[in-house]
């Protein structure tokens, strides 16, 4: 069968390429993609999500022309290439014009990993009811969220990422290590490196005794890295971030995928999230009644984790932060045992074969 699978960051194409493996032991499968490194050798490549993924208006607008084109690549990709499934993650400015098209086709539409609708644009309950075969969101929360907006097709399975660190997770011994994580993208990376760097300064500073780990995304240019690191030589480059969070003794993560895995780490952590003003402006018109933004604190309902957000976010604030943990063992103790039992929600290995299983139900 042929099958096109967009993602639109490196999280969800991790997952995709987990669901790819487990759906070749269903079936006959050709796989088309939107996709970066990960799915290249497991597909066939129709675009790079690199070249149109961004977070915000301002941001958008230079790269609006080449969305436009990819967008109608992939509408001819699906009609000439005889796809009949379509499984689209997240990246909904771009994956609901897909399933609109796909849907009018009459082609078979999954959308997995479920757009922020409980968040802001409530209104895209109505597309995904309308465009979509199967709706298999990975967040505890949001089947509730779902059934009580009165939207069926929707199957949840637990999270994908049960499956990627489940036997990752204590396999090293803890050292003093701070990891520092502003991002996976050009513009997070622009935004709030900054602000991270300059905390892990006074810290480093004031205490002498910590390693201090930057995990630079193998996709982005080496000229970003060494152009930031000029002014902060103390920092280190690694590689491997699940190693890292294995084994740190803290955390300054930019708000994202990364925090709810080094929550299931039990990684102590502060959260920082910056983005363009305009963009933030924006948000804040759009986004109601959403008490948290990270992952940890959304699926706890509580405040696990300190989240320094926008003006926030300053490296003052993150210093404060990270000292009130570290200068008390049991405030470090219980943020450290509360954010190991989230992984107790996210369901239970292996998740991914079981959402292949549900998609090739419906075929």
């Amino acid at each position: 069968m042929n099958t096109l699978i967009i993602t639109g960051e490196r999280s969800s194409e991790n997952y995709a390429s987990l669901l790819i493996d487990e759906l070749k032991k269903l079936g006959s499968f050709k796989f088309f993609t939107i996709c970066s490194t990960i799915l290249e050798s497991k597909s066939e490549k129709l675009a790079d999500f690199r070249d149109i993924s961004v977070i915000g208006a301002k941001e958008a607008l230079p790269i609006l022309k080449k969305a436009v084109k990819i967008l109608k690549n992939t509408k001819e990709a699906i009609k000439n290439r005889e796809i009949e499934l379509i499984i689209l993650l997240d990246f909904p400015e771009f994956n609901l014009k897909i399933a609109k098209y796909a849907k009018k086709l009459g082609k078979k539409v999954v959308y997995y990993i479920t757009p922020q609708v409980w968040a802001w644009r409530k209104y895209r309950i109505k597309q995904l009811a309308k465009y979509a075969d199967m709706i298999i969101p990975i967040l505890p929360f949001e089947r509730f969220f779902f059934k009580l907006n009165n939207l069926s097709k929707v199957s949840y399975l637990g999270h994908p990422l049960v499956d990627i660190l489940h036997d990752k997770i204590g396999k090293h011994k803890q050292e003093n290590v701070i990891l520092l994580m502003p991002g996976s993208r050009k513009s997070e990376i622009e935004l709030n490196s900054e602000v991270i760097f300059k905390a892990a300064q006074i810290i480093n500073n004031r205490t002498n005794k910590f390693k201090f780990v930057w995990i630079y995304p193998k996709h982005l240019p080496g000229s970003l890295k060494e152009k930031i690191l000029k002014r902060y030589d103390f920092i280190e480059i690694g590689e491997n971030p699940h190693e890292y969070m294995d084994k740190a003794y803290f955390g300054i993560l930019k708000s994202g995928t990364t925090t709810l895995e080094a929550a299931m780490f039990g990684l102590p952590m502060v959260v920082v999230y910056k983005v363009s003003p305009s963009t933030y402006r924006i948000g804040k018109i759009l986004v109601r009644n959403v008490r948290f933004i990270s992952l940890p604190n959304l699926i706890s309902g509580e405040e696990i984790v300190k989240e320094l957000i926008q003006n926030d976010a300053t490296e003052k604030k993150i210093v404060e932060e990270f000292f009130k943990v570290h200068n008390n063992t049991t405030v470090y103790e219980n943020m450290k045992l509360k954010l190991k039992g989230l992984k107790n929600i996210l369901g239970e290995y292996p998740v991914t074969e079981k959402i292949a299983k549900k998609i090739v139900s419906i075929l």
